[in-house]
This record gives structure tokens, C-alpha cells and sequence, in this order.
């Protein structure tokens, strides 16, 4: 793989392990302030991350030793509301700035593993950051968000609200591939 596609692949490994971990804490948080589909919103987006970080690591499968890893993340424990608005952030830039310009040397270097992995991460992070915003506004009027069930595709992290689709829209996988939050 190339030095900067394999670069790119791991600081967006970082960055979604960081994800992670963040959005489980900020699930507790929600879950003591009263808003539990918040809740259930970070816990199943953080496990969203958990496989795009898992897809990234995958394709970085003929790298080995230590890298310093360069990973932007959102740092700090607020209210809920806090929280959504440090989701909303992190997803945006994702979406607007760190997939697209992975992505386009990805394609550069002709590297198709890391595309697919970014691309799915990228579709995904859309849908997440629409999840935070609604979420977002309730938290702020006082109330908890009302939504359906959580499906997330355990293969390329597609996230979705109600019941699962026959086929995952993003990588084609059987709907019996969800992971459901309710």
C-alpha cells in the first residue's frame, strides 16, 4: 500500500477508534441527564465507528510496526446537549473535509480496499450527523428525541432508523448482518 493512503487509513482508524469511546461515554451521560434514545443513539453510532475502524484496520493488513498516528478527535465531557453538538462536529468534519480528502488520494494511488473502507465510512458518517442534529434539537427544547430502532450493518457500519432493510444499501449485505438497538 502506499506511504500516504496507509498514513490516511490509520489516523482515520484513530480517529474512529476515538469515536468510539467518546460517544459510549457521552451515552452514559445522556442516560443519567434523562434522554435515553440519546443514549441508545450514541451506543449504536459508536458501534458504527467500532466497524469502520475495523474496516480501515483491515485494509491496512501488509502494514505492520509502529506508526505515530495523527487523529482528529473531539475532546471534553459536557451536558448532553454539549455532547450531540461535539458529535455533530466530528461527523461534519468528517464528512466535509477528512473522507473527501482521503478518499481523493486513495484514488490517486489507486489504492481500492482503502476507497471502499473510506466510502463506506463517508456514507455512514452522513446519516449519523442527521441522527445528532434531530437528537440535537429535542435535547434543546428539553425533551428526549422519539425514534424508532437502530439498525447498524456490522459490515460497513450503514446506520438506520426502523426495521432493517433486506439488503444493507451501501455494501449489499443481508439484512440478518444488523445489529439492533432498541
Amino acid at each position: 500500500m502506499k506511504a500516504m493512503t496507509a498514513s490516511n487509513l490509520r489516523s482515520a482508524y484513530g480517529g474512529e477508534s476515538m469515536a468510539h469511546m467518546r460517544y459510549g461515554t457521552w451515552a452514559d451521560i445522556a442516560e443519567e441527564e434523562g434522554f435515553p434514545t440519546v443514549a441508545r443513539i450514541f451506543r449504536a453510532i459508536a458501534f458504527a465507528e467500532t466497524v469502520h475502524a475495523n474496516n480501515h484496520f483491515k485494509e491496512l493488513k501488509n502494514e505492520s510496526g509502529a506508526h505515530e498516528v495523527v487523529a482528529g478527535g473531539v475532546f471534553g465531557v459536557g451536558t448532553t446537549s454539549e455532547n450531540l453538538q461535539g458529535g455533530i462536529d466530528g461527523e461534519t468534519f468528517e464528512i466535509n473535509e477528512m473522507y473527501p480528502a482521503y478518499l481523493e488520494v486513495a484514488k490517486l494511488q489507486n489504492e481500492k480496499g482503502a476507497q471502499k473502507s473510506m466510502e463506506w465510512a463517508l456514507s455512514a458518517e452522513k446519516i449519523h450527523a442527521s441522527m445528532y442534529e434531530k437528537a440535537k434539537q429535542e435535547v434543546d427544547a428539553g425533551n428526549d428525541v422519539q425514534m424508532g430502532p437502530i439498525q447498524v450493518c456490522d459490515n460497513c457500519g450503514y446506520t438506520h432508523e426502523g426495521d432493517a432493510p433486506d439488503k444493507c444499501p451501501i455494501c449489499g449485505v443481508k439484512k440478518e448482518r444488523f445489529k439492533e438497538f432498541a
